[in-house]
């Protein structure tokens, strides 16, 4: 009879110090984030820079959460979940080419086979900076644990291209043709397409859906009942190449319109005539930053 005071006594106790419960949470949030965010590729001719950029959306997670409630008043949070939402996500990056200085050897200006209407032309690019731009709609899809005021999230993030674009100022291209046979070199004979131009470009980015690794941990700030704050730091890393588009010339003009040239992007171009190198092989979306997240729960 003592043995069985005794039990009840420490159940008795046990009970008073803390209380256990578990309850499902509906948690609704929207969000804002920024840092480095960029389309990551190597450049093989030149240097490639990295953008500032960010995402924001509105997202939903459902919390199977346990409460301790000690005798103390403390409360202990250990809450599981998964998130998911829609987010527009922006990248930007830069590319900064040295000289492209292509040959097209063996060209006629005349008709038939007389070697006096062969020419080699020689076209040299300079000062081509080219900026890209791409937005992306992206759906996360991640698991998420809470212990007290620091959370943690991992899993998945879906992209889906919504919009890109890219842009070169003042690029200069130069045309030089040389006739071998004639030993006549023409470099300043613009009417016919010799010379030196000058030109602002810019065209459409063709991406491919993007799956990213994505991390997520900071802190959650206890508003009140309904209200919680959580700020922290993300990574957003590509797994699979975007560049959608097939390679093609990089330059592109018209003999007797030459001022007027136009470029493909460095991201879905080669680097030569003989198309035997890019000057991109994979391009992969990368994100860093600083995140900020209000959520509504019940």
């Amino acid at each position: 009879m003592k043995k069985m005071k005794k039990i009840i006594i420490i159940l008795i106790a046990a009970m008073s110090s803390v209380y256990v419960s578990a309850q499902s949470i509906h948690e609704f949030s929207f969000y804002g984030s920024g840092g480095f965010s960029t389309l990551n590729y190597q450049l093989s001719n030149g240097e490639k820079t990295g953008g500032i950029g960010g995402d924001f959306g509105i997202g939903y997670t459902f919390f199977l959460a346990n409460e301790k409630v000690t005798e103390t008043g403390k409360i202990f949070h250990q809450n599981w979940g998964i998130n998911t939402g829609l987010g527009f996500g922006f990248y930007n990056a830069k590319a900064k080419l040295n000289n492209v200085e292509t040959i097209a050897e063996g060209l006629d200006d005349g008709e038939g086979n007389d070697p006096y209407n062969l020419f080699d032309l020689y076209t040299t690019l300079s000062g081509y900076n080219e900026t890209q731009k791409a937005v992306y709609l992206n759906i996360p899809v991640m698991v998420c644990f809470q212990l007290e005021q620091i959370y943690l999230m991992c899993g998945l993030k879906f992209g889906v291209p919504i919009g890109g674009n890219y842009k070169a100022k003042d690029a200069t291209l130069k045309n030089v043709a040389h006739y071998e046979e004639l030993g006549v070199i023409l470099e300043s004979q613009k009417f016919a397409g010799y010379g030196v131009f000058n030109n602002d470009i810019d065209g459409k980015l063709k991406q491919d859906l993007t799956v990213m690794l994505a991390l997520e941990s900071g802190w959650n700030w206890y508003i009140n009942n309904h209200f919680t704050l959580y700020t922290g730091v993300y990574l957003d890393y590509g797994l699979n190449n975007v560049a959608k588009d097939s390679k093609k010339s990089f330059i592109n003009f018209q003999k007797g319109n030459p001022e007027n040239f136009t470029t493909n992007s460095v991201l879905s171009s080669y680097q030569d005539e003989k198309q035997l190198s890019v000057f991109s092989e994979k391009v992969k979306v990368m994100a860093v930053g600083i995140k900020v997240r209000l959520a509504y729960s019940k």
